[in-house]
């Protein structure tokens, strides 16, 4: 049995349309703060998954930007702002 745990990948897009205005660099430092609370919440739950945070240059959606994308289960988010990013963290990885 492995003590290691499962990873979920959370990929905020940084690309040229994602970031106009610094859209999304503006929501990068509050997910990492919520995926560092989860993560810390976690700890040592082999049934609740480590949550890493990625960005990327691009995800080919632009317009519909800004992105972010878990996987594996290749959840979608577009026209990310702040509440949506919440509502996005609270659905899929608080549970």
């Amino acid at each position: 049995m492995s003590s290691i745990s499962p990873k979920r990948r959370i990929v905020l897009c940084m690309g040229e349309f994602c970031n106009m205005d610094r859209r999304a660099a503006k929501l990068l430092p509050r997910l990492e703060a919520m995926l560092d609370e989860l993560n810390q919440q976690n700890e040592g739950n082999p049934e609740k998954p480590f949550l890493k945070l990625e960005t990327a240059r691009c995800l080919s959606m632009c317009g519909a930007g800004p992105n972010c994308v878990i996987y594996p289960e290749d959840i979608v988010t577009n026209g990310l702002n702040e509440a949506k990013l919440v509502r996005m963290v609270d659905e899929h990885l608080r549970k």
